[in-house]
């Protein structure tokens, strides 16, 4: 989250007050009084984070000014790559008025806001003093795979977004400015990525600069279709949107790919972040905290990663051993649905006994465009505004998802129903949840959430019980010794060959897939732990709820508590779930 910072006005009356105490009683505070100044902070932080950068609110709220934010005109920008140290200010600063807070004084929905954002702003604060260190240029969650992403999402409320939308996309020119002056900095102080990361930036650059069909271009004239505007005014924005495309956005990638390619010799690390000394480790500590959404150390995600492979190795072994048609069934299954929507309208109906009712079934589902596929990723959800849930894009990755087949069904779940389109609408959609809490970021939880699901989903396929377990344990070792992978090389040092060993313990593999995994930790490090260690965490909650109410569980009660306490990290949701676990 950036905060930019903010005059305390407030610090002269502080003074006053405090030269006072001496000479008049002080009065106790109420617990309305402490709960009321708790809502003030949390509407405040919430407006701060929309104030911070238009572009990014567009995406949280569908319109600003109904929570008092405005813009004036040369605020539509797409903001800074890097955090300033003011901004790292903020973070302090409002963990300093958080602490101030008696806890014990809030509702049971306050002291869970209060848990939520306070492991938020800690999280945010590990990163400071390591921003150099971070390859923004990600080629799976970086920088050249978001930035078409996030303008084909873009939605046009109205004709002002319209306008908007183009200032944002002739900002793309000083951004990038910006992004390559950083890679320059970090190829200076010795930090730049490795050649073999620099090759799949540049990759992924070509692959937008060579397009047939340029993205941008074809959805921007479906999107302005819908707000009826006279044909000749749309006319010209089409026209505009086509020259800024040409002369802001494509140039842009341009840019980073010859920065790319002429810095790509210039690193000194040619390993995970580790490399880097206690600093490289000290932010691939933060970003395991962040990714997971729990406060585990390294070791002791080690630890479960390793007992859960244990387990799932038991597992397979047994089920093979005792039917081995399973196997050969499993190895062959397809789940039959022809179109992604075929699948959302089956398990939206299945569901019903499982899941509370979804705050919406309003979607839209449609293949990426070619040249906007990123490799690996089979599919993303773009969240819907917190006050307006009734718009919900789901984009499938065609190269990577066959139809019919059992990744597609469970790549729909994952994204839609019951995964994150569900999780999140119930989320947004309920009242009692103030909109800081709305407006955070777990990915550990809400990927573990969607993971989860998956196989909660498998249940309602013509599947024996044997297959469904050798899919779930065959999925998740696979996700275990990717995860494994990557705290091994980001952590510990792992070289190509360490990472061979380690996958030769489960796999026949040959020093080329050892090799790509290696080369993927290092690209975008923690990218997977959190469909990983956030399954594994989301599975516990069910299996303790399980084992403490018996014959009682019923998987319905246990979801709606989860869809109730809402989305938040995992050391709370541990502790929500020991004050549930009471009440029963």
């Amino acid at each position: 989250m950036r905060i930019k910072r903010s005059i305390p006005v407030s610090a002269l009356c502080i003074l006053i007050a405090l030269s006072l105490t001496s000479c008049i009683s002080v009065r106790k505070v109420s617990d309305e009084e402490i709960r009321a100044g708790f809502d003030e902070l949390c509407d405040d932080i919430f407006k701060q984070m929309l104030e911070d950068n238009s572009f990014n609110a567009h995406f949280v709220v569908s319109d600003p000014s109904e929570y008092g934010v405005t813009f004036n005109a040369d605020d539509y920008t797409l903001g800074g790559v890097l955090i300033d140290e003011d901004e790292d200010d903020d973070v302090d600063r409002y963990l300093d008025k958080l602490h101030k807070i008696t806890r014990k004084s809030l509702t049971d929905e306050q002291k869970t806001a209060y848990d939520s954002i306070e492991f938020y702003l800690v999280t945010q604060k590990n990163y400071e003093g390591l921003e150099m260190y971070y390859n923004y240029f990600g080629p799976t969650s970086g920088i050249t795979s978001n930035l078409s992403s996030n303008f084909i999402e873009y939605v046009f409320y109205d004709q002002d977004d319209v306008d908007h939308y183009l200032e944002y996309l002739k900002d793309c020119e000083r951004y990038i400015d910006e992004a390559v002056d950083v890679l320059y900095k970090q190829s200076e102080k010795g930090y730049f990525m490795p050649g073999y990361v620099a090759d799949e930036v540049i990759e992924q650059c070509d692959k937008i600069l060579n397009a047939e069909t340029e993205a941008l271009v074809v959805t921007f004239e479906d999107k302005i279709d819908g707000l009826g505007l006279d044909d000749k005014v749309k006319d010209e924005y089409i026209e505009t949107n086509k020259q800024y495309v040409d002369k802001y956005y494509l140039p842009s990638y341009e840019k980073v790919k010859n920065a790319v390619s002429e810095l790509k010799t210039t690193g000194t690390n040619d390993g995970g972040l580790c490399g880097f000394g206690d600093d490289g480790k000290a932010l691939y500590k933060a970003i395991l905290r962040d990714k997971t959404s729990s406060d585990m150390t390294p070791e002791e995600i080690i630890e479960l990663l390793e007992d859960e492979m244990n387990e799932c190795v038991k597992s397979l072994t047994a089920v093979i051993a005792m039917d081995y048609n399973a196997y050969e069934e499993f190895m062959d299954y397809k789940a039959g649905f022809d179109t992604p929507d075929d699948v959302l309208k089956y398990i939206i109906k299945e569901m019903e006994s499982d899941f509370p009712a979804p705050a919406t079934t309003n979607y839209n589902i449609e293949y990426q465009n070619k040249a906007c596929e990123v490799e690996g990723t089979l599919a993303y959800y773009v969240s819907s505004r917190i006050d307006d849930i009734s718009i919900n894009n789901i984009k499938v990755n065609g190269s990577e998802v066959e139809s019919g087949s059992l990744m597609m069904y469970e790549t729909l779940a994952h994204e839609g129903y019951p995964g994150h389109l569900y999780e999140f609408t119930n989320f947004y959609n309920n009242d009692s949840v103030c909109n800081a809490r709305k407006a955070l970021d777990f990915t550990g939880a809400t990927e573990g959430w969607a993971k989860y699901v998956e196989n909660c989903v498998d249940e309602y396929l013509d599947m024996s019980r044997n297959v469904r377990e050798l899919n779930r344990v065959n999925n998740l070792i696979s996700y275990i010794c990717s995860s494994r992978v990557d705290i091994g090389v980001n952590y510990e040092g792992w070289t190509i060959d360490d990472v061979y060993s380690y996958l030769a313990q489960y796999y026949e593999i040959n020093r080329e897939t050892a090799t790509e995994m290696f080369y993927s930790a290092v690209g975008d490090p923690g990218v997977l732990l959190p469909y990983t260690v956030g399954n594994i965490l989301m599975q516990d909650l069910r299996d303790k709820a399980e084992k403490e109410l018996g014959s009682g569980f019923e998987a319905l009660e246990f979801h709606k508590w989860i869809l109730d306490t809402g989305i938040t990290a995992f050391p709370v949701y541990e502790d929500r779930l020991e004050e549930w676990l009471a009440q029963k």
